[in-house]
Formats: C-alpha cells, sequence, structure tokens
C-alpha cells in the first residue's frame, strides 16, 4: 500500500497545511520545514498562487492561504463522520468474504439511500423506498412514533400507487412495530437482516447483512443464526463508534 508520505500529493498537502499552521511565512520559513529542494517547494507555491489557493503579501512577500480555499472545501462532497465510523465494519466484512454487508443513511428528510457496500457494483443514487424497503422500516423503527408519522406523511405526499395501497393496508405500520420490538428487521426470502441505531450526531445508521454465497446451505445457515450473526456486526460497530468518538474526544482535549 502506497504510504501518504510516498504519495506525489504528499508535498502539495504538506505546504498547505504549513501555510495553515504557521502563515503568513516566508518561502525560507516554509523550506525550514519540509524534507524537498527549495526549487520543488517554489512549484508547489506558484502552482497554490496559479489556483488561488494561496497568495504572497505585497508587504513582506509571505505566504497566506485564500477564501478561494475554503470556498472549495466547503462546496466538496465529504464522507459523513458516520461512514467513516463504520468503513472498518465494511472492511473487515469485504476481507471476511462470508457477508456482504449494505450501509444506509437518510440523506435528506425523506431520502433514505445506500452510501456504502461490500457488494460491487451498487448504484449509490437509488434511493430506498420507505414503504417497502427493509432498511427503511429498520430506520423509522428508531424514530419515535410522531417522528415516523411526521415523516410518512411527508413521504406519502411523493408515494406511488402501490406505496400508496401498502400504506392503506397497514401492513407497513405492522413491520414498523414490530422492527420496535425486536430491534431489527428479518427478510426471511432473500435472505437479509437490517438493524439500526442513533449515532451521537443524532444520525441513524442502518446496516443490512445478508450472506455472501447465493448458495441453499448458506441461506439456511443465515435464517439459523441470523441472531447471533446480527449482534456480532452490532457489536463491531458499536466498538468502532465508541474507539472513534473517544479518539475525537481525546483529540478536542488535547489539540
Amino acid at each position: 500500500m502506497l504510504a501518504i508520505t510516498d504519495s506525489p500529493l504528499a508535498p502539495s498537502t504538506e505546504v498547505i497545511r504549513l501555510i495553515g499552521i504557521y502563515g503568513p511565512i516566508k518561502l525560507c520559513d516554509l523550506e525550514a520545514h519540509v524534507s524537498f529542494s527549495r526549487s520543488a517547494l517554489q512549484r508547489i507555491c506558484a502552482q497554490l498562487e496559479a489556483l488561488n489557493w494561496a497568495r504572497r503579501r505585497v508587504s513582506d512577500k509571505a505566504y497566506v492561504l485564500t477564501y478561494a480555499i475554503d470556498d472549495f472545501f466547503a462546496s466538496a462532497q465529504f464522507s459523513a463522520p458516520e461512514v467513516d465510523q463504520v468503513q472498518p465494519v465494511l472492511n473487515m466484512a469485504k476481507a471476511e468474504g462470508c457477508y456482504d454487508i449494505t450501509f444506509s443513511m437518510f440523506e435528506s428528510k425523506t431520502r433514505f439511500a445506500i452510501v456504502d457496500s461490500t457488494k460491487p457494483p451498487v448504484d449509490l443514487t437509488t434511493e430506498h423506498s420507505l414503504i417497502f424497503s427493509n432498511a427503511a422500516i429498520s430506520a423509522q423503527s428508531e424514530m419515535s412514533e410522531q417522528e415516523q408519522k411526521t415523516l410518512i406523511a411527508k413521504a406519502a405526499t411523493q408515494a406511488n400507487p402501490e406505496e400508496q395501497t401498502e400504506l392503506r393496508m397497514g401492513k407497513y405500520h405492522q413491520e414498523v412495530r414490530e422492527a420496535r420490538m425486536r430491534g431489527y428487521v428479518l427478510d426471511a426470502t432473500l435472505p437479509s437482516i437490517s438493524f439500526s441505531w442513533r449515532a451521537e450526531t443524532g444520525a441513524i445508521c442502518t446496516l443490512t447483512v445478508e450472506p455472501a454465497a447465493a448458495t441453499r446451505t448458506a441461506r439456511q445457515e443465515f435464517l439459523e443464526y441470523h441472531q447471533q450473526i446480527m449482534e456480532k456486526f452490532s457489536i463491531m460497530c458499536d466498538d468502532h463508534f465508541r474507539s472513534n468518538l473517544a479518539a475525537a474526544r481525546d483529540q478536542r482535549a488535547y489539540g
């Protein structure tokens, strides 16, 4: 694996970091902090100036970062912190190869979508149906009854005829109630199991686990041991969220 320090981007990111920490800073002072040549440093600074990410003050030629770089990162697409926290769990599941995992979250008040998955290829633009998706039903089970009613009232205005029929029949509401009592949603036909939790940020996170192999034996074993499988991944997620949150608190305390 390519180390960050070996990356072609490492010198540029290091210069940006140094200007951000020590700026306004002159070229000779920047040079004292880097391990590469002065000519390479000059090229990087020139590139940053060309991007309007940094400029030299007229008075003393010291480099400062500009608001253009702040605007760039403010409008950039970032991974949600909850996705970063659960990433090690997805990586471990991918390495083990026994189960496929899909991680989903609300991307807006009524848009519940796949954020990442161990199953390639996955269309990350596809939304879950709030009425038919087991992952969405699991997510709603983490809401209060009033929150969930408000969500469906908004979603019902955009529901298709099939979803409207499901709402009138009442089966959907029963599935949400069962998910609240059980703590998960089991789909015996796929098979899969979806469970959800609230992150410290308040965001609802949902993990859907299914057997990676489509064999009859794998499906039967999954159904037989689905509770243990859910508990395994639930504990893994909980451990990673706790460790990441503890690290973040330590960084805030000592940083």
